[in-house]
């Protein structure tokens, strides 16, 4: 398919975000046809420099995790509290069908980039803002993050691990990638509800809103008898729903399977038919009752380790019984299956290192995506933007030597 029959094309969308969520919420858009101008300060997203703490390059040729947000977008750096850069700022969000920005509303406000003072000036433009705890509340103007908003506010981190056990750290923005969806997904139903209103209109969404819908589950769950998430290993409801370790030392979860419907074929799998005319097995309830559930468990762990977790993953795939091998997420680069999808491919970057990048996860039989390319410097793209928008190369050196633009 054709990278130039993209569903996106002909979009135009201007982004004042930083970091993670709101620029891969741009970036989604980009890789399927938007053209996209993100807009940095003077001093550049601070993304650029996170490779100094997850320990990967972030040179200005040569920044995977920078790319992995921002791929394709067009780099322009502007000092919007500068009159003249603010102004700059305006003709292009003005040309724009979508702006996007994670800007503090308080500063946004201070700086007439608020929603109310730009749908007066573009109508039909889409404004979605994107914030760590929503616009209203006690910690609204707080800042929130990945870790502190979507993580610790929503409830996982207090859940997610046997009670008593040191809370578990994330992966450096893993909330954020998936609370860009959301905001995608509100852009847009923005832009078809426009198609028929002729009317721009405000998104939002946040952080803390991603977390506590991600948690649907246990939100509703814990308002009732349970009041933890995460059982005790040794206690799960169904020892044919849970995981266990192998020979090889690597874990395997048996998930998503109905004991009563799948006991005998557990039972026959492995070696455990003495359970057929058992009644304490009979059911969830007798398990827990009877007390029998622990006396399954270590069985399970005896027999899970008698064999490696490749041969387990077999057998029991074989038998249609639902299961995966606990992956590092370093071996995530080289997973056949992600390969062979193409949700991970290789990107070239200078001094030829080359890095398996993820890559956005929506693939359609009629359109395109545009493949990675690596992002540039800081302003990379300013002066042929600005000259698109009719600025001539004096006025462009009279920005920069104002302070205006980089």
């Amino acid at each position: 398919m054709s990278n130039e029959n993209l569903p996106l094309k002909g979009l135009k969308v201007v982004e004042l975000a930083t970091v993670v969520a709101a620029p891969t919420t741009a970036r989604m858009l980009c890789a399927y046809g938007a053209d996209v101008i993100k807009v940095e300060t003077l001093y550049g997203d601070e993304m650029r420099r996170t490779g100094k703490t997850e320990l990967t390059p972030y040179e200005d040729d040569k920044n995977p995790l920078f790319t992995i947000h921002n791929s394709n977008k067009r780099l322009v750096s502007i000092n919007f509290k500068n009159a003249d850069g603010k102004k700059a700022l305006l003709q292009l969000i003005g040309r724009a069908d979508v702006f996007i920005t994670n800007v503090r509303q308080q500063s946004l406000c201070r700086n007439g980039l608020d929603y109310d003072t730009l749908k007066a000036m573009f109508p039909r433009l889409i404004y979605a803002h994107f914030s760590g705890f929503g616009p209203r509340g006690p910690v609204a103007d707080n800042p929130g993050f990945d870790s502190t908003a979507f993580w610790l506010r929503s409830g996982p981190m207090a859940d997610w691990q046997v009670k008593g056990s040191f809370p578990f750290t994330p992966t450096y923005a893993f909330g954020d990638m998936a609370t860009s969806s959301v905001l995608l997904s509100g852009i847009l139903m923005a832009l078809l509800a426009r198609e028929k209103s002729g009317e721009g209109t405000k998104v939002e969404t946040s952080l803390f809103a991603s977390g506590i819908w991600c948690n649907s589950v246990g939100v509703v769950s814990t308002q009732f008898e349970r009041q933890h998430l995460n059982p005790d290993p040794f206690h799960p409801c169904d020892p044919f729903d849970t995981f266990y370790e192998c020979a090889d030392g690597k874990w395997i979860g048996i998930y998503v399977n109905e004991y009563a419907r799948d006991k005998e074929k557990f039972a026959r799998v492995l070696g455990m038919e003495d359970i057929l005319n058992d009644p304490r097995y009979d059911d969830i309830d007798t398990l827990a009752q009877s007390g029998v559930i622990v006396e399954a468990v270590e069985r399970c762990n005896k027999i899970f380790k008698t064999r490696t977790s490749g041969e387990w993953r077999d057998i029991l795939s074989k038998n249609s019984i639902s299961c995966e091998v606990m992956q590092c997420t370093h071996d995530v680069s080289s997973d056949e299956q992600a390969i062979e999808n193409g949700y991970v491919e290789p990107v070239e970057y200078a001094d030829h290192l080359k890095v398996m990048m993820p890559c956005p996860p929506v693939h359609f039989s009629g359109y395109g995506r545009r493949p990675y390319a690596p992002t540039g410097a800081i302003g990379a793209d300013t002066d042929a933007v600005l000259t698109e928008m009719g600025y001539t190369k004096e006025e462009i050196q009279k920005l920069r030597e104002n302070g205006a633009i980089h």
